[in-house]
């Protein structure tokens, strides 16, 4: 018999040797635990440089990555936090930030489970008088560590709570000798143990590859009859919305600005269903049901090729057999594994599916860059599609209706030198522009700056530090990819886009039936023919932001989302009917 591993971590906030009450009562439970025959370890976290963020690691003197390798060694992990004002403290926070990196590295590449999924999980807590919303910060912290692929026992916590008429702790209280505490102690060994020893037997199997693209045809399956709208919640923008409202803050940015501007035209809009993104558009009782945007319901019913639409490889072929510039592919792959040694570079990964640039890893110059971005996308159990790496600024150029709309140049977050002010104050600077909304925030076209690992390994490249001053005019990029999330900028450039690219995409709009289409351009010169500078139409999808180009943080605004209630009134007969038919 292998007798299990125990990893103690407590989260107090005071450093060894300082005695600590959350210790005093792990010390109850890890006499079971030695009773059984288990091996213990424990650690403080207070003793270590855990840095913030949520990543595996965050660079130098960072000591998480060693805290993680102690965790996925043990077969129990159990979590020890004091319960200050009814919160655990900051130093259990920061590690459950840290811990939430691993469910996006490092996953099983077979079945996508994170590394901690099947550990065993207990909870040791120590706090005031049991009044203070102590049970929420326990129900939080298991809640988080479930996310995480953790599995808890029955009564997997063990808690001890200063009586209301007393000051003293838990070592002067001699909590050691509760009944209530050794119970509950006794209770969690036992459970936690016999709970290991069937996962020993039978670990879990569960796919989650396969459960999400489960989820994912049963989502494209799913057809919307408007005999199932069940009272839609009208949209409003008041403060506080009654009963049969909604705030429009629910929606995201870009389906708000198309609503903004059916607004314009007298339209009122209601919300059928926010997770299926679908809405009602109302004028004078007549209208429509549309998803995202006005127009896709209906060209979803009738073009049946559309999931195969959203494989890149398929798009760059049409863009092809158009005629047009795209970059050279060198085939998509299942695994690393299958990549051949002898490809040139530098070299784009990306996912065959997928949006928002997420686990895209442009110019790629070594075997070793490329096998680490072909496992990252793998990983997330996506094929990998390997094509040449076009040099250049990357646009977006909008098509609605087969009209040009606009083009806007995404940019990564960065920062511009005045020569007095740091790298530091210039980007809380650039934090308090106008409009900018927070990193999570949906109903935002731009967001906050981030300064997270990628932008500290840039300023350690550089050979820069957050107090350095840059030269007037001198571009600082705190991130290597164009992430809204992280504060990419949109600068607008219709004007400027050379007349060849913008008849390049019209034309190609025409092979399909969309309202909207939006464009991907790379390009070293936009006022200038791709031929003649190497660019290359990159990909184009069906759903594009149109928000970028209404919203964009530098250059002309520009109303593009008019254009799609043009086709719409122009069309009213047909669309805007009493029978509010998908449209």
């Amino acid at each position: 018999m292998t007798y299990p591993s125990v990893l103690f971590i407590n989260c107090t906030l005071k450093q060894s040797p300082e005695v600590s009450n959350t210790d005093a009562l792990w010390r109850c439970v890890a006499h079971f635990y030695c009773q059984q025959g288990c091996q213990i370890r424990s650690l403080r976290t207070a003793d270590l440089q855990i840095l913030s963020g949520t990543t595996l690691d965050e660079g130098t003197g960072d000591d998480f990555p060693q805290v993680l390798s102690q965790i996925q060694q043990a077969d129990i992990l159990i979590l020890g936090t004091p319960l200050i004002w009814g919160n655990r403290t900051s130093e259990c926070q920061r590690l459950i930030e840290r811990l939430y990196g691993t469910l996006s590295a490092q996953v099983d590449a077979a079945t996508g489970q994170p590394i901690l999924y099947g550990k065993v999980f207990g909870l040791v807590a120590v706090g005031d008088q049991d009044s203070c919303g102590q049970g929420g910060a326990i129900a939080h912290t298991c809640q988080d560590f479930s996310r995480l692929g953790c599995i808890h026992p029955p009564h997997n916590w063990v808690t001890w709570f200063r009586p209301i008429d007393t000051e003293a702790d838990f070592i002067e209280a001699e909590g050691k000798h509760a009944v209530s505490v050794n119970k509950a102690a006794k209770v969690l060994v036992e459970n936690s143990i016999a709970l290991l020893e069937m996962l020993r037997n039978e670990p879990l199997s569960t796919n989650l590859h396969a459960a999400t693209q489960t989820a994912k045809k049963l989502s494209q399956a799913a057809t919307v009859e408007t005999g199932t709208f069940i009272l839609p919640k009208t949209i409003t923008t008041k403060d506080s919305p009654s009963q049969n409202e909604i705030s429009y803050r629910h929606v995201t940015k870009r389906i708000w600005t198309v609503m903004q501007a059916g607004a314009q035209r007298g339209f009122k809009f209601k919300v059928v269903s926010l997770e299926d993104r679908t809405f009602l558009a109302e004028r004078a009782g007549k209208g429509f049901i549309y998803k995202i945007y006005p127009g896709h319901f209906s060209f979803r019913i009738r073009y049946q090729d559309y999931d195969a639409e959203q494989l890149k490889s398929h798009k760059l072929s049409l863009l092809a057999q158009q005629g047009l510039a795209v970059p050279i592919s060198y085939g998509t792959f299942k695994s690393a594994v299958d990549i051949p040694d002898d490809l040139p570079s530098p070299i784009v990964a990306k996912p065959e599916s997928g949006s928002l640039s997420q686990n895209v890893f442009p110019n790629l110059k070594t075997p070793e860059q490329l096998q680490q971005a072909a496992a990252t996308i793998e990983a997330s159990g996506d094929v990998i599609k390997l094509e040449s790496h076009i040099s250049g600024r990357d646009y977006r150029v909008l098509v609605i209706n087969h009209q040009y709309a606009g083009c806007v140049e995404r940019r990564p977050a960065n920062v511009v030198g005045d020569g007095r002010r740091t790298i530091r104050e210039l980007f809380h600077l650039r934090n308090q522009e106008p409009g900018r909304g927070d990193r999570y925030e949906t109903h935002t076209t731009i967001h906050k700056l981030v300064f997270d690992r990628t932008s500290r390994q840039r300023l350690e490249s550089a050979g820069y530090s957050l107090e350095t001053v840059l030269l007037e005019g001198e571009v600082f990029y705190l991130q290597e990819k164009i992430t809204a999330s992280t504060g990419s900028d949109y600068i607008d450039c219709s004007d400027q886009l050379h007349k060849s690219i913008a008849e390049d995409c019209v034309a190609f709009s025409h092979r399909f039936k969309t309202l909207t289409l939006g464009f991907d351009v790379i390009t070293t010169d936009i006022t200038r023919p791709l031929t003649e500078v190497g660019g290359a139409f990159n990909e184009y999808n069906f759903l594009p932001y149109v928000d970028l180009h209404e919203n964009c943080n530098i250059g002309k605004k520009r109303s593009v989302c008019a254009l799609i209630w043009d086709y719409v009134e122009a069309n009213a007969d047909r669309i805007v009917t009493e029978r509010f038919d998908p449209f």
